[in-house]
């Protein structure tokens, strides 16, 4: 299974919020069973990426800094802003972006 990770401050607040709905938005797709959204905090994101191969999107709520975009790059990982699920605002066009790359990685 591929992981999306989505990353905020702390790893308890917003990004629990935002892999809930990409998680519900996957269940709907019928891709739950590809991929699973995975809250966890910032400081942990370039660890994570760099020693598991699953995952294939990164969700900050905060765009990537440059150290972590290289990992990202380095990795093949997606990198996403996670403002769409949490305004409302674009989410639609995120939802999408999210399925074509779980559905790629298939």
């Amino acid at each position: 299974m591929k992981t999306i990770l989505v990353c905020c401050g702390t790893g308890v607040a917003t990004s629990p919020q935002v892999a809930n709905k990409i998680n519900d938005f996957l269940a709907e797709q019928g891709l739950d069973h590809l991929a699973k959204a995975t809250p966890e905090p910032i400081g942990e994101a370039k660890t994570t990426i760099e020693n598991d191969d699953n995952v294939i999107i990164y969700v900050g709520i905060a765009p990537a800094d440059s150290d972590l975009q290289e990992v990202l790059d380095a990795n093949h990982v997606v990198g996403m802003v996670g403002l769409p699920w949490l305004t409302g605002m674009d989410q639609d066009n995120a939802n999408q972006k999210v399925a074509d790359i779980v559905k790629q990685a298939e």
